[in-house]
This record gives structure tokens, sequence and C-alpha cells, in this order.
């Protein structure tokens, strides 16, 4: 894969919005539109006030797309396509938070239309991540390939048993539609994911091990792949290499922030793939759990101050091209909206209530 609490009071907040969760820009008087422009990028997003959240902890700018309200109905086309397959299981809260949807945040200055599948897409793979999460090993391994070959349409391959990967079958098709020649990197970090997700059995022993792992384990590659799909943004093999370090150290931002917010849930699953930074810190360093916590949101921003150094060098290194002057800022806007919407969506945060 290509360049992949302790309660102190006795309230609790309680965000709620309309059924429909959108409509941003009247409800919430922190949205505002920016006055500066990205680079020679027609901006289709509002800025957001990050300082507004204090559990927020992102040095870098966050921005929701303008069409956000549109956008997240593929997040919902998803989940009924899902819950019509598979009826019964508890669903956690996925994209959806109450200052938008999650790609709209991620994704904010791409073509409405891209961002739009974009969000259908990882919104199935979210939804079968928590189904596969209650199935052991072997189970999920046969479920991963039968997904792999749906994805690759190879139809044929697939296992008639495992009726998942049916809600897979299109959207190699629908993504070659939109921009043939963007789709079969974003297909290719797709099935990469699937492969890796799963792929390690033995806690590691080190947070400076967990974290080279985590860069692929929690996605980066297929939203790194989706960020450029959506602008139809392509870095060839050149500009790749080029930027091969900045990416990294941008998957390890996004990889631990994940790991700093899921945490407040995933501390009291059950599962036998806990992929989480915190108890190896725990382990490793002999923290109480607070203390690993705040260890881990340390390493976090010392990750994103070097991401924004490796950031400047690579426009140094281009001499400042206009694509990477745009590949630099739609990254420092995938980051800071991914760590936005993770420390106030209620996936992360049960007790706000939509």
């Amino acid at each position: 894969m290509s360049q992949n609490s302790e309660k102190s009071s006795k309230f609790c907040l309680r965000i709620r919005l309309p059924k429909s969760f959108g409509r941003l820009s009247s409800f919430l008087p922190k949205l505002k539109s920016s006055s500066s422009q990205s680079p020679k990028l027609p901006s289709s997003s509002i800025r957001i006030d990050t300082a507004s959240t204090p559990r927020c902890i992102t040095t870098f700018p966050a921005r929701v797309h303008r069409d956000e309200l549109w956008i997240s109905k593929g997040a919902i086309i998803a989940r009924k396509k899902f819950e019509n397959l598979l009826p019964n299981p508890d669903y956690r809260s996925h994209s959806m938070g109450p200052y938008g949807n999650f790609f709209s945040f991620c994704w904010p200055e791409g073509k409405k239309e891209r961002v739009r599948l974009g969000t259908e897409i990882i919104e199935t793979l979210w939804l079968y991540d928590d189904v596969i999460e209650d199935l052991p090993y072997t189970g999920a391994m046969e479920t991963h390939a039968s997904v792999r070959d749906t994805l690759a349409g190879n139809s044929s391959k697939a296992s008639r048993k495992i009726q998942v990967a049916v809600l897979f079958k299109d959207f190699g098709q629908r993504l070659a539609q939109l921009d043939e020649e963007g789709a079969p990197r974003v297909i290719d970090a797709l099935k990469s994911y699937i492969s890796t997700y799963d792929s390690n059995e033995t806690p590691f022993a080190t947070i400076e091990e967990f974290i080279e792992f985590r860069i692929f384990n929690v996605g980066f590659g297929i939203m790194e792949s989706f960020m450029q799909w959506s602008l139809g943004l392509y870095l060839d093999e050149h500009e790749q290499e080029m930027s091969r370090e900045y990416y990294l150290s941008s998957g390890r931002v996004m990889g631990m922030t994940n790991d700093l917010y899921s945490w407040n849930v995933e501390r009291t699953e059950k599962s036998d793939r806990n992929w989480n930074a915190v108890p190896i810190i725990m382990r490793q360093h002999d923290f109480s759990e607070l203390k690993a916590t705040i260890y881990l949101r340390g390493l976090i921003v010392y990750h994103e101050q070097e991401t924004r150094r490796l950031g400047q060098e690579l426009l140094e290194k281009s001499r400042n091209s206009p694509k990477m002057q745009i590949y630099v800022y739609i990254m420092g806007l995938m980051l800071g909206g991914n760590s936005f919407w993770s420390s106030t969506c209620p996936r992360y945060n049960p007790e706000l209530e939509l």
C-alpha cells in the first residue's frame, strides 16, 4: 500500500441536534467562514473553532465541508444496508457527531460526490469492523479474505457463506465511475487494510513498535488515499517517495489520536484484538491508566509538531510546487478534523447524546 476519568462532576453535558444531524451553519454559532483560502484551491468548507472544545488537543486547523448534510446521507445509506443484512448486532455510533459527519471533517475540501461515496464506503467498513471484532481470529481471517475478493471484483472466489461481503461488491465500480484513474489506488488501500487489520495476535512490547504498526492498522492508508481521490490529486512515484516521512508522521498522529479518544469506550470492551496504545504504555512503563493517557497526549503533541516540521521540509524540497502545497494543506486539515471530531463524537464519548 502506498503512502498508508475520572468522574469529577455530578452532571454530564448533553448535546442534542434535530434528528437530521446537519444544518450546521444555523445551529452552531462556533462555525464561521474563514477569510483564508487554501493554496490555489477554492474553499468548499467552513472553519471550526477547535478551542471551543477543551477535550480537543490538536494543533492543526479543522474545517467542515459546506455540504455536510448531503454528504452525511452516505453514512445513513450504509447503515440501512448493513442493518437490513444483519439486523441483530448492537451497533455503535459511527461517523455522525454533534458538529457534523466525520468524513466531512477529514475531507472538507473534496468534491462532494466523492466525499459522499467515501463516507458510504468507510461507514460500511466501520460497521464491518464492529461485527468482525466478535468473531474468533480464524473466522475473522476467512471473512477478510472474502471481502477482499469482492472488492477486487472476484465475486466468484468470495465465500457464499459470508453474506457481509455482498455489501462491498459494487464499490469498485462506483469509484471508477467517478474517477477511473484514481480508483485502483483506493481499492488497493482498502484491500491492504483488511489484510493487515488482524495480522498480529501477539501484544506489542513497546509503544514505539506499536505506533509503527498502528499507522496501517488504524486505516490511515485508506483515509489518505480517499483524501487525494476526493480532490483528484495524485502524487506520482517520485512525489510519493519525497513525501514518505511526512506521510508516516501523519499516520502516527492519526493512530495515536484515535487511541486517545477511543480508549474511553474500549477500556470496558472485551475482545481478543484490542488495538490501543494506552494499555501498552501502562505495561511498558508501569504507569497507571491516568498517567498513560497523559503520556499519550504528550506523544500526540510531539508528533504533530514533527509532522508540521516535515511538511515544511517537504515544501522546501519540492520548491513549493502547487501540488505539494495542496497535499500538505489538506493533510493538516484531515488530522485536525479527525482530532476535533473524535473529541466530541458519541462514538468515543457516549455521555454526549445527539
